[in-house]
């Protein structure tokens, strides 16, 4: 009974560690407003490949971050809606890493997204009418699957005006 007991606290742990480091997909914490209509969220995707890494390449990192941010404005009577994906070395403010399998996805209000490639960041436009020059509801996702780092998925969504 003893070891059970022992046994249920480290699984707990260790799927607690798994959700604030991203290993399941989830987010880190509430979403970083960074204007009125722009915001961003990260997730933390640890060193999981098959590849050992070298410790002295410059493009070393035992843990990255995965960023998404959604910036926006209103130009011309439509909604320009600009995501991004980034992959940052030990956190979300380090320096940007190439990984492969970098894709931002922007799913509503309308679908639109990069393709999955080897870069440090990727980078989408588009334009929407904007009815009475309100903003609607922007949803963008960054995704990594990559070889080296284990999958990670960041969500973030800004809300429209009412």
């Amino acid at each position: 009974m003893k070891y059970t007991f022992l046994l249920a606290i480290a699984s707990s742990l260790a799927l607690a560690s798994c959700a604030e480091t991203g290993g399941g997909g989830g987010t880190a914490g509430p979403a970083a407003q960074l204007g009125p209509h722009s915001a961003q969220q990260f997730v933390l995707v640890n060193h999981a490949g098959a590849r050992t890494l070298n410790e002295n390449d410059p493009n070393y990192a035992r843990t990255i971050a995965l960023v998404v941010t959604v910036e926006q404005q209103m130009v011309g009577g439509e909604q320009q809606i600009t995501a991004s994906a980034a992959a940052h070395k030990d956190g979300p403010h380090g320096s940007l890493i190439t990984v492969d399998g970098l894709r931002v996805h922007v799913t509503q209000p309308v679908d639109f997204a990069t393709e999955p490639r080897k870069t440090g960041e990727a980078r989408i436009s588009k334009s929407i009418p904007a009815t009475g020059g309100k903003f609607k509801t922007v949803v963008a996702e960054a995704t990594l699957k990559s070889l080296d780092y284990a999958n990670g998925v960041a969500t973030v969504t800004v809300p429209g005006d009412q």
